[in-house]
């Protein structure tokens, strides 16, 4: 009996929208985490260079020099896959912004285009040192469910193909009230931050989803980048 409800439980809620609260953080931090898809050629470039530093002998990357800048209107999906579910876009720039090292300075709007965030941007600044394994920038700031926010951003390069790049994004940001709001992860979930620690429940699916999901957890227990 046991058994065939619990296939029941998990058949609705594999059948319900995609959009979970999972958890709640006490300190009203949201965790995001996507995927941005940097591409530099072919018939559809999400990345333009629009301006040419100077060329010198001594260039640390052939065909790169210190003040290249590229503006972004770069995709952000679920998981590393570019055919895997959209999220939103990274629209903003890069500038090889050092002498005498591979650092980008980084300025972008991660618009974000689904579910509780949908129309929600994060202004995120800072230096992206190609060369680390994990780079960390700031969060500064934010609009609609994320006004006012604050935060950083884990930025990690997933994968690379001459010199397009699709790049880790693990978002860390709280907004002046400190209220859970919602976060989309890649797995296609979304974890929230809330001072009041609120229990688990469905975003889309309403009461019922989230009725379902508490039982069965009952029952089971620039190519630079």
């Amino acid at each position: 009996m046991a058994s065939s409800l619990l296939s029941i439980l998990l058949l609705v809620a594999l059948s319900s929208p995609p959009w979970v609260v999972l958890a709640a953080d006490d300190d009203g931090t949201t965790h995001l985490h996507f995927f941005m898809h940097d591409i530099v050629v072919g018939s559809n470039p999400t990345a333009v260079q629009v301006v040419k530093g100077p060329a010198t002998a001594g260039s640390i990357v052939p065909g790169l020099a210190f003040g290249d800048t590229m503006v972004i209107d770069d995709a952000l999906t679920e998981t590393s896959s570019p055919t895997s579910a959209a999220v939103g876009r990274a629209q903003g720039f890069y500038m090889m912004s050092s002498q005498s090292g591979l650092v980008l300075m980084v300025c972008a709007n991660l618009l974000l285009t689904s579910g509780d965030h949908n129309g929600s941007t994060l202004a995120v600044v800072g230096r992206d040192d190609v060369a680390a394994d994990v780079r960390e920038l700031s969060v500064v700031g934010g609009t609609g469910k994320f006004r006012m926010a604050t935060g950083y951003v884990l930025w990690k390069t997933s994968s690379m193909s001459g010199p397009d790049a699709t790049v880790e994004l693990d978002v860390h940001v709280r907004t002046a009230t400190a209220t859970g709001t919602g976060a989309i992860d890649g797995g296609g979930s979304i974890t929230t931050g809330a001072s009041s620690g609120a229990a688990a429940k469905w975003v889309g699916a309403g009461w019922v989803s989230a009725c379902v999901v508490a039982v069965v957890v009952a029952v089971v227990g620039s190519g630079v980048w």
